[in-house]
């Protein structure tokens, strides 16, 4: 109960100032960080996925898939680097992993339409279902990172990240 009321007092979280961590692997954490990247982009915050174990950031921007309804996130390079330039979003080149599927759910596990957005209420869980096989299956196998299929969960709004 007391996890639950936790999790509601941060329901008015902003996206960018939430922090979230994975609920079986408390080593990987991830961020939304505001960016300027374009029309093609228009939820304006990029996701940062941290791997503890690594010491390696994984970046996405968010998407929706269209007419199917589904929100996806498209990998990217990292986007603090001073040479960051969003990629096209049709041709999937510098795009380091892909995309993968992204799920956001309030503090009842009803599911949001689409992706966040930038100054958009923060979701209270994230899943992204296909993330562990896409770390996994990287290439070379030293670059291999393990994820499981697992909730992100909201546990921190701030600022200052």
């Amino acid at each position: 109960m007391l996890a639950l009321l936790a999790i509601a007092s941060l329901s008015v979280c902003t996206v960018e100032d939430a922090r979230y961590r994975m609920r079986t692997a408390p080593d990987i954490v991830a961020t939304f960080h505001d960016v300027e990247n374009g029309r093609d982009w228009p939820s304006r915050i990029a996701l940062d996925i941290h791997i503890g174990a690594s010491g390696r950031d994984y970046w996405f921007l968010p998407w929706n898939g269209g007419t199917d309804g589904l929100a996806h996130l498209a990998s990217t390079t990292d986007v603090r680097s001073a040479s960051w330039r969003p990629p096209s979003p049709d041709d999937g080149k510098e795009r380091p992993i892909g995309d993968i599927d992204y799920i956001g759910t309030d503090a009842s596990y009803h599911v949001y339409e689409g992706v966040p957005v930038r100054n958009g209420v923060a979701p209270a869980h994230m899943l992204m279902p296909n993330l562990g096989d896409v770390l996994w299956h990287l290439t070379p196998p030293d670059k291999r990172d393990a994820a499981p299929k697992q909730f992100f969960d909201l546990v921190g709004c701030s600022k200052s990240k």
